[in-house]
């Protein structure tokens, strides 16, 4: 039988092999130690790490003892009651998790890619180079936004008219549920590992990736991180164990596809389609997961598919890419801050501020002294409708600040940052995630006029942004993961550091 969509996870598969594990490691140390561009500014970056080979902690058979820490956190404002809390890991442990992965990457691979898998994956964490076989991408983020597109819009789209229902659902609170005893299950077996001794063999590599992941948030068997890397790859890895599982109940009437922990179900009836949810119920419960009801959807095909917010956007902006007058961009603004009310949490608001900038991160929009009050109050706007592009819109305002119609506006601009972070002071614990762009825009363009307040910060994250120095982890003197914003800002501007569809 052939199976829909199964030649994009052989495609993986097959450049992924070809990875050395030198290059491997170095990467997940690196540009996968934290988490995305838009969570963290550029000063958080490693600049020291250790060759291949070094490992911190030693293990025997009977033994295996690394050191317990905890995670740092980083509070990035979810919705405005929750946050989602991704997490930095101690470099040595984290050093220590990528050698174990890149030592044995082969095996890892067949794991998570395992000839009984039927449901189509398209969530690779590790940006393969498909112009160049054996190197890493540079587009972290932006590789994976490609892979949720072609398994949307190109994949499942193609194979639509087959089906007659779709059923969408995820993962309940996944990495926070990840069971750090299930990874030697997905590599090595669960009733294997459940036998005898070997839940303590630490010769086993699963074993020694359960203990890691422990030790790194101080002793805890639920959960992993969210942000680095190896997360990524352990969580691809665990829901392969699930993938294999259900694999066994699948038939000709339904096809499983899969962007990390985003299932979709394509059945050709509806019971199919229903019986197969049940299946992936049972299955996730062998490994301690539970679906997400709330987010669990049906759909009677072409429905579900597309994103609707696209067409609307084409809509009011049916020519992206052309010079924005300031009435044309007010009206486009406006339009796209009430399609994102109606339909939270899209990427419409991404989507825009990345056409109102060219490729080399000039901006399209015209601007006088008169409408640049209103442009940078439009800008925040859109930051305020969606906090994750709150950083991109500072990075906007700082490209107008390296134009010379930006530096004889320099105060202007001083003021309205000035204000702003006043205004966020008033509930710092609610605000650091604002709070910290803010300060680093600020330094990063010596700014200094919006910084004349004295500020005192609890966080430690949004504390070595404003001092320039990070003292977690010094005990780590193999590794550096901090730069001075002095030095981050000559290095790369904040644009190009956000920029997640060009290298970098």
């Amino acid at each position: 039988m052939i199976i829909p969509f199964r030649s994009h996870a052989v495609k993986t598969a097959r450049f992924a092999k070809l990875l050395t594990r030198p290059k491997l490691y170095a990467w997940l140390v690196t540009k996968g130690y934290f988490p995305e561009p838009y969570v963290l500014p550029p000063c958080f970056a490693v600049t020291k790490f250790p060759k291949y080979g070094k490992r911190y902690f030693k293990h025997s058979k009977s033994s295996y003892k690394p050191k317990i820490t905890d995670l740092q956190d980083v509070h990035f404002p979810k919705t405005d009651l929750a946050d989602r809390t991704f997490g930095i890991m101690d470099p040595e442990i984290h050093s220590d998790i990528a050698h174990i992965i890149t030592s044995n990457w082969k095996h890892f691979l067949k794991s998570i890619f395992h000839t009984d898998i039927k449901v189509c994956c398209y969530s690779f964490p590790v940006p393969i180079d498909v112009r160049s076989p054996g190197d890493i991408g540079k587009l972290r983020s932006g590789r994976m936004i490609y892979e949720y597109i072609e398994m949307t819009e190109n994949d499942v789209a193609s194979e639509a008219y087959k089906y007659k229902v779709l059923i969408k659902t995820d993962i309940k609170n996944f990495y926070a549920s990840i069971y750090t005893h299930s990874i030697p299950w997905a590599l090595h077996g669960k009733r294997f590992i459940r036998k005898g001794a070997n839940r303590y063999d630490h010769s086993l590599y699963g074993n020694r990736l359960d203990k890691l992941f422990q030790n790194a948030n101080d002793g805890c068997t639920n959960g992993i991180p969210v942000g680095p890397v190896v997360s990524d790859l352990i969580s691809e890895l665990v829901l392969s164990g699930v993938d294999r599982l259900l694999s066994k109940s699948l038939d000709v009437d339904v096809t499983v596809v899969r962007f990390k922990d985003d299932y979709w179900i394509l059945g050709k009836t509806d019971d199919a389609a229903r019986n197969t949810l049940k299946e992936l119920q049972r299955s996730l419960k062998e490994y301690k997961l539970q679906l997400n009801e709330e987010k669990t959807k049906v759909y009677e095909l072409p429905d579900g598919i597309f994103r609707r917010w696209v067409s609307e956007y084409h809509a009011i902006n049916p020519n992206p890419k052309r010079f924005y007058s300031f009435k044309r961009f007010k009206e486009v603004c406006l339009s796209v801050i009430n399609i994102d009310r109606k339909d939270p949490g899209t990427g419409i608001i991404d989507r825009f501020l990345s056409d109102i900038t060219t490729r080399h991160h000039k901006l399209r929009v015209e601007l006088s002294k008169k409408t640049l009050p209103k442009v940078i109050s439009l800008l925040l706007m859109l930051g305020k409708a969606r906090v994750k592009a709150f950083p991109r819109v500072l990075a906007i305002i700082e490209q107008i600040l390296k134009t010379p119609f930006g530096f004889h506006h320099e105060e202007d601009i001083a003021s309205y940052l000035g204000s702003l972070l006043a205004e966020l002071c008033r509930r710092k614990s609610d605000n650091r995630y604002l709070i910290m762009w803010v300060v680093y825009f600020a330094r990063a363009n010596k700014l200094h006029s919006a910084l004349k307040g004295r500020y005192k910060f609890v966080d430690p994250i949004v504390r070595a942004t404003y001092t320039s120095r990070f003292n977690l982890f010094k005990s780590a003197s193999d590794f550096s993961v901090f730069e001075s914003v002095a030095k981050s800002s000559k290095r790369i501007t904040m644009l190009k550091h956000l920029d997640v569809f060009r290298p970098q």
